[in-house]
């Protein structure tokens, strides 16, 4: 449970041979079972409350009920609030706009399997839902489709979001092109209706279902997917651009490491506290598999340190701090698990501590293939 999680000391490990010494680790603790089991999906922090907006069910339906979890009472409560258009593969920015705190949605796939371009926004504080029609979502992938952002979002001091890469597919409905954006976008929802969406500088490599994180001036895109006649293939891919400025670099970055292509995952990045100029993928997808390896990027000495898994091995699931800069909490909810067969309602929260400095074993966990599987995006 999350309050046991928080006062977990953190035990001492080793480090595989292939990374670096770890300075922080992570210790992942069970937390309490969702009563639905959800996948492509994201959650956002409010008053001590994790929300929801919807989710795809363990039968590929689309749910649009607004959920949260409560992060005290280790309970999940329906709101009774449903998004205005259902949608899952999606991330939420959590914006201040002229209303208040909104968390905001950038596309995603409706509940037609239409990748869309709506942007919606709820705000807790009154727990209303509402399309913004000024804006839509302008992303597209290179051949012209509406890009699926997915997991590529991310928001700056509650004050602008920025989108980065995308997919789109062959069968979606209607049927575009399989294929990958390059695309970074910039949303301010205090601007002028028709002006709140300005591009930026391209990624150096087009893919979607990208892990973002924020680390002090620079946003940081780790792995993703490579979208080819409708197979993913996860991408060791690492770049960063300092916000403003002209290009995002791939040089000096360090790539995630051989055998460790990440896609469809969360990413936790930090500018202060115990998990200072790092950034932790608490799992790794690699489609149409997931295995639970956990993996830290140190920002200053570039490199890449495996700290141990998750309990369970779980992509596209939803990922939020529900700790602060100074303590932080690492929470995962849901996601499908290790080989794509089944939707999880469990979930983990994760806590951090210093190691000694020895190695730790390294993780064991292998992908699983599933020869034939139907693509389900």
């Amino acid at each position: 449970m999350v309050a046991s999680a928080i006062a977990l000391v953190m035990s001492q490990a080793m480090a595989p041979a292939a990374f670096s010494s770890p300075t922080v680790d992570i210790t992942w603790t069970p937390g309490a079972v969702s009563p639905v089991a959800a996948t492509r999906w994201d959650g956002a922090v409010v008053d001590n409350k994790v929300y929801f907006l919807g989710f795809r069910a363990a039968d590929n339906s689309t749910d649009g009920s607004i959920w949260y979890y409560d992060i005290d009472e280790q309970t999940y409560v329906d709101t009774g609030v449903d998004m205005p258009v259902a949608i899952s593969n999606y991330s939420i920015a959590a914006l201040n706009d002229a209303t208040g705190l909104g968390l905001y949605t950038f596309g995603g796939r409706n509940a037609a399997g239409e990748t869309a371009t709506t942007v919606q926004v709820f705000y807790p504080a009154t727990g209303t839902a509402q399309v913004l029609e000024s804006d839509p979502w302008p992303g597209t992938t290179l051949s012209g489709c509406t890009s699926l952002a997915a997991t590529g979002v991310i928001a700056v001091k509650k004050r602008k979001a920025y989108v980065v890469g995308g997919t789109s597919f062959s069968t979606s409905i209607p049927p575009c092109n399989d294929d990958n954006s390059d695309e970074v976008w910039r949303f301010n929802p205090n601007a002028a209706d028709g002006e709140k969406w300005v591009e930026q500088p391209s990624l150096t490599l087009a893919r979607g279902y990208i892990a973002p994180a924020i680390v002090g001036k620079k946003v940081y895109a780790v792995g993703g997917d490579v979208n080819t006649a409708g197979t993913l293939t996860a991408s060791q891919k690492v770049e960063a651009w300092r916000i403003g400025s002209g290009a995002w670099k791939d040089d000096p970055i360090t790539d995630l490491p051989e055998g460790k292509a990440c896609d469809e995952t969360q990413a936790f990045g930090f500018t202060k506290g115990p998990l200072a100029k790092t950034i932790t993928l608490a799992g790794c997808g690699q489609w149409p598999a997931a295995i639970a390896d956990v993996q830290q990027y140190d920002v200053a000495t570039k490199t890449w340190t495996g700290i141990g898994s998750l309990n369970e091995a779980r992509r596209n699931h939803a990922g939020v701090n529900v700790g602060t800069s100074a303590a932080p909490v690492l929470a995962v909810f849901g996601g499908y698990n290790l080989d794509g067969s089944a939707t999880l309602a469990t979930s983990e929260f994760g806590t951090v501590g210093a190691l000694s400095g020895a190695a730790a074993q390294a993780p064991t966990a292998k992908p699983v293939i599933i020869p034939g599987k139907t693509p389900v995006f």
